[in-house]
């Protein structure tokens, strides 16, 4: 897989003058649509930076492909606007139309026609020790760059062995998920072996997400939906509930 990145992604936050004559440090949006095989499937609004990753995560958490051997090329484009992916296969199209669906909290849409996607598959089953998920619960209570600055980003950690390999920020739970993922993917990391932590709330589709990426463990500060339960059981991912110190 080759990522051709040119895009100078702008700082994740800029400070601003306010009308009283303050200042205030403001997260940054920033709006990209993702091709796949030259046809658009998702727009995003995110903060503008790991948009390979977030691609290459969005693409394997929704469905679209099962593991990085099928992405053959990423390239964004010098303003950033676009992130085209190319696969090593064409891509299979359902049978019902297509049209334009939410997929997050911050105005995504799913906005190709939509595809065949990939069915879910039971997560690889492995015991999680209690001191990963504390290092995951302190490294979030230490708070991020973006966080810190501007108090309005969500985080996802990547945990391997109990060291935290990719840390995540993005103004969406979903995105920051797909980043760090993607992260992880890029660099040929088995998930399977990963535990992800997430600052967001856990609905189904974040369970969804973390089963399709096929890490054994969702770890999260707040609670999940009861369907969210039920999903995660069905499936054998484990659902950890750990708020930050």
């Amino acid at each position: 897989m080759v990522i051709a990145d040119r895009f100078k992604s702008r700082p994740g936050a800029e400070t601003v003058r306010l009308p009283s004559g303050g200042e205030m440090t403001l997260a940054v949006e920033h709006a990209a649509a993702i091709l796949v095989n030259e046809q658009t499937a998702f727009r995003v609004v995110c903060t503008p930076e790991l948009l390979p990753q977030l691609a290459l995560g969005r693409l394997l958490t929704e469905g679209w492909i099962t593991c990085a051997d099928e992405v053959e090329q990423i390239a964004v484009c010098a303003e950033g606007l676009k992130v085209s992916v190319h696969l090593t296969h064409p891509l299979e199209a359902a049978v019902a139309a297509g049209q334009e669906v939410p997929s997050c909290c911050t105005d995504n849409l799913t906005v190709a026609s939509p595809v065949k996607l990939r069915p879910l598959a039971p997560v690889p089953q492995r015991e999680i020790p209690d001191e990963w998920v504390e290092t995951l619960a302190a490294a979030m209570g230490d708070e991020l760059p973006l966080y810190r600055a501007t108090h309005a980003v969500h985080s996802c950690f990547v945990l391997r062995d109990g060291k935290i390999l990719y840390q995540c920020e993005d103004l969406g739970r979903h995105n920051a998920l797909d980043k760090a993922v993607g992260w992880a993917l890029a660099e040929g990391v088995q998930l399977g072996e990963c535990v992800l932590y997430t600052s967001g709330r856990v609905p189904v589709d974040m369970v969804r997400k973390a089963i399709r990426a096929g890490v054994p463990a969702l770890v999260s500060k707040t609670m999940p939906t009861v369907q969210s339960l039920e999903l995660a059981e069905a499936y054998g991912l484990k659902l950890l509930i750990r708020k930050k110190k």
